[in-house]
């Protein structure tokens, strides 16, 4: 053996020995709450971290049964040497046990291991969350408050992000986005006022300041989620939407999205219902609310996934600031939103369609936890 082969042996038994276990990475919790995690879940085998679907499937993941004895903790402020990995890159998954938060943050990690550099840190913050699930529900059964009414009938899974599949027309789609938002629940009841959908109560708002991270477009040639930077119409008038009301009451339902800068023909609103979220799984219906579909006439627009052709829904009143959509309770009692599900969760996006360039772009903004629209009432 000569000394070339000597040396390349050692350096190799070396590396052996250093790392026989595996690779490993250190996980810190900067923030005062425990963080519970697991890794690699074979639930979400496949899904990586960037994944526009992203959200959607890991609030399946946390929505479906199970007893949480799969997370591991970490104290506040502690950190943990997470050994044993195979090289490459691993996906964990993880929410900060807030004492008095009903709606927890989740992080989702793209852990790299490898033996090519020393060990690799990954700190972990609540904020900005990349989506919320709710105490009690699902995998967090066991994090139910102490003498809280049974926490599955609170609501379903909210999300801050939340996965295309959207049917719009030319087939654009909205994209999983940190946009730092915070989700809403449409309100139900008849609280005063609510017939009246200006006065409905306030179940979302967005500040000036919060761009989102990526957005979505799609051309005749193909379909792409790029960073902000890159849009041609973020910002371009009516883009920006600072607060959306709603409320279902006896009367229907009531929704009104306040948009400042005003309206123009390009631009339209996409709720994007779904009746459960997995892995590949499509809306069924999608609203689109264009503020100036005819002169300065609104319109919502009904498109069902299989049908042949959208149809009309409600009607739609448009100010300088604002569009709303009003649907009577005749008609959805008469089965107009059928299919939306039990409990319905709607992602709402602003779209912006560039007519010389055939382009759309699209711009997430959250998802909401509705009620059970397709019910006679």
């Amino acid at each position: 053996m000569n000394k070339t082969m000597i040396i390349a042996a050692a350096a190799a038994f070396s590396c052996a020995l250093v790392f026989g276990q595996g690779p490993s990475v250190v996980l810190q919790n900067h923030e005062n709450s425990t963080f519970y995690f697991v890794v690699d879940p074979k639930e979400l085998a496949g899904l990586s971290a960037g994944s526009p679907l992203m959200a959607s499937t890991v609030a399946g993941f946390f929505s479906a049964s199970g007893d949480g004895s799969t997370f591991s903790a970490l104290s506040p402020q502690a950190q943990t040497r997470l050994a044993g990995l195979s090289v490459g890159t691993h996906l964990l998954v993880g929410f900060f046990a807030q004492p008095e938060a009903d709606d927890l943050p989740v992080r989702v990690l793209a852990l790299q291991a490898d033996n090519t550099v020393g060990e690799r840190y990954y700190g972990v913050f609540a904020s900005p969350a990349q989506l919320t699930v709710h105490r009690g529900v699902g995998r967090l059964a066991q994090f139910a408050r102490s003498g809280a009414a049974d926490a599955s009938a609170a609501g379903t899974t909210s999300e801050t992000q939340a996965a295309a599949g959207g049917q719009v027309p030319d087939g654009s789609q909205a994209a999983a986005q940190v946009a730092g938002n915070q989700p809403g629940t449409v309100a139900q009841g008849s609280a005063p006022g609510a017939a009246d959908a200006s006065s409905a109560p306030v179940i979302a708002s967005f500040a000036a300041a919060d761009d989102p991270a990526v957005f979505t477009r799609e051309t005749r040639g193909g379909f792409a989620v790029l960073p902000i930077s890159e849009s041609r119409s973020w910002k371009q008038t009516g883009t920006r939407i600072t607060s959306v009301q709603g409320a279902v009451d006896s009367s229907g339902l009531k929704l009104v999205l306040n948009v400042p800068g005003g309206f123009s023909q390009s631009v339209s609103y996409f709720l994007y219902v779904f009746d459960t979220r997995s892995a590949g799984k499509e809306n069924p219906l999608t609203l689109e609310i264009e503020p100036l579909a005819r002169a300065d006439r609104g319109a919502c627009i009904l498109w069902r996934r299989g049908a042949t052709a959208p149809r009309l829904l409600g009607t739609v009143k448009t100010s300088e600031t604002s569009v709303e959509v009003d649907v009577g309770a005749d008609e959805l009692a008469s089965g107009a939103l059928v299919g939306a599900g039990a409990a319905p969760t709607i992602d709402l996006t602003a779209g912006w369609y560039d007519k010389a360039l055939g382009m759309w772009e699209e711009f997430y903004y959250t998802t909401f936890a509705g009620p059970a629209l397709d019910a006679t009432r």
